[in-house]
């Protein structure tokens, strides 16, 4: 009946999944948002069915196919049991499904406005737990936190109505690139110019490197794709990064050192690094099919804790033996997607989220309508800021990165097909004269058509 309020309840759900698992001391609580992501997929695709009586599919699900297909066999080849890599597929590809559910909703252009309602409305809620956080960060962490509170400089890692400073890290990150993308393509107003400052400051008060790092490299590097004005850009970027690298240069240099002894000085003893140097090694050797879903890196191959972590010595290594003590056993994605799909797999992966992005990168560079562009721009941001984030942490598949992410994706991809199914101006041509959205033919007879002009949009009759 009411299948976007539904994706927004479901994609909440996906949300809060992880807190709801720390507050009410139980894993069924965690399951969550593998529950929304099931429902996303199966309510949605029946529900198109029973009114279209077809499915919307867009290529990627090629390759995330021929990626399940891989680890499915080397599983088998590998005897893994089937409840193991069953699960492990899943979670893997749960941010894919939930976008394929998502894609079979009609969303159009005038769900935009709505959706950035609804999104500005659950980061006020989000900024008010922050705020509530920092002034009692103990008594508020004795509630929904899942490990003690994190000093930095004598300051509390804020962690907001997550369990953890990186879910608020990277959730503050995500809510400050669409801001800046709106500001940048929609509108300009005194209330985003203050969720802007106020996201990047609760955003900085997380205190996690890789969040920040990876929203100030996509925040310079998304204006530069967007079009109009790159010069006097580049300009700034030339005139302020020099004088930036300045004033911040001692505690640059403490922080780049820092990551860089935690990573290469004792690779033997770096859980990352060594994760990602065994998955190589375990890829090659395993040629051309991995040593199976279930089997290294996943949450599964931690939980049941994988033989082949026996065999490379694990149990001897800080964070990664069994039970309590393998806590950095899944602090990595791309190992897991390698050793347990192999190389190809890994490559079958890549270009699948490569796929999804490509509507809306055309929505971001060929439409003339404001909400249109901010909507492909937003998808583009995010999945750069979780691409860079995931050289060290799941966020593809753990809460509360993937859900927004995957499912504004499938959102983009749903209105990219309807506007280009209408013949839209994405490379200057004709619109169709029997798009619902459009004017249609005039009152002399004549059809409508239109030209693109950067953002602006100019009416010809024919």
């Amino acid at each position: 009946m009411w299948p976007k309020i539904g994706a927004a309840i479901l994609v909440v759900a996906t949300v809060v999944a992880q807190t709801l698992q720390t507050v009410a001391q139980s894993s069924l609580a965690g399951n969550v948002d593998e529950l929304a992501v099931v429902a996303a997929f199966v309510v949605f695709s029946v529900r198109r069915i029973l009114v279209h009586g077809t499915l919307r599919f867009v290529g990627a699900y090629w390759f995330f196919g021929a990626y399940a297909i891989l680890g499915m066999l080397s599983a088998v080849l590998n005897n893994v049991s089937p409840n193991e890599w069953v699960l492990s597929g899943f979670l893997f590809l749960k941010g894919p499904l939930l976008m394929l559910g998502v894609l079979q909703i009609d969303w159009r252009r005038d769900d935009i406005p709505k959706i950035v309602k609804f999104g500005t409305a659950g980061l006020l809620v989000v900024l008010l737990s922050a705020l509530v956080n920092a002034m009692a960060p103990e008594a508020w962490n004795a509630v929904v936190g899942r490990q003690p509170v994190s000093y930095r400089l004598g300051i509390p890692s804020l962690t907001g109505i997550f369990d953890h400073p990186v879910g608020l890290g990277s959730t503050m990150g995500m809510a400050f690139l669409a801001i800046l993308a709106y500001r940048r393509i929609v509108e300009r107003s005194v209330v985003s110019f203050v969720l802007l400052v106020t996201t990047g400051v609760v955003g900085i008060l997380t205190f996690r490197r890789k969040s920040i790092a990876s929203v100030a490299i996509v925040a310079i590097g998304s204006r530069l794709v967007l079009p109009g004005m790159r010069t006097r850009y580049v300009a700034s970027l030339l005139v302020l990064l020099p004088l930036a690298l300045i004033i911040a240069w001692q505690p640059l240099v403490e922080v780049v050192t820092n990551t860089y002894n935690e990573y290469f000085s004792n690779v033997d003893t770096t859980a990352r690094t060594t994760m990602t140097i065994d998955s190589v090694i375990l890829a090659a050797a395993a040629f051309p099919f991995g040593v199976g879903f279930g089997r290294f890196g996943s949450a599964v191959a931690s939980s049941n804790y994988s033989p082949l972590y026996d065999e490379l010595g694990y149990t001897r290594i800080y964070g990664m033996g069994p039970g309590e003590r393998g806590g950095y056993l899944t602090d990595t994605f791309w190992p897991a997607i390698l050793a347990e799909a192999g190389f190809i797999g890994l490559l079958c992966y890549m270009m699948g989220l490569l796929l999804i992005i490509r509507p809306a990168w055309k929505l971001m560079r060929h439409s003339s309508q404001p909400y249109v562009q901010w909507l492909g721009a937003v998808v583009v941001a995010w999945m750069a800021q979780l691409l860079i984030e995931s050289i060290a942490a799941p966020v593809f598949t753990g809460p509360p990165m993937f859900g927004p992410v995957f499912m504004l994706a499938g959102v983009a991809t749903a209105v990219y097909l309807r506007e280009s199914s209408f013949g839209r101006p994405y490379e200057g041509h004709a619109v169709n004269e029997h798009d619902p959205d459009s004017p249609g033919p005039d009152r002399s007879g004549s059809t409508t058509s239109w030209k693109v002009h950067g953002r602006r949009r100019y009416q010809e009759a024919q």
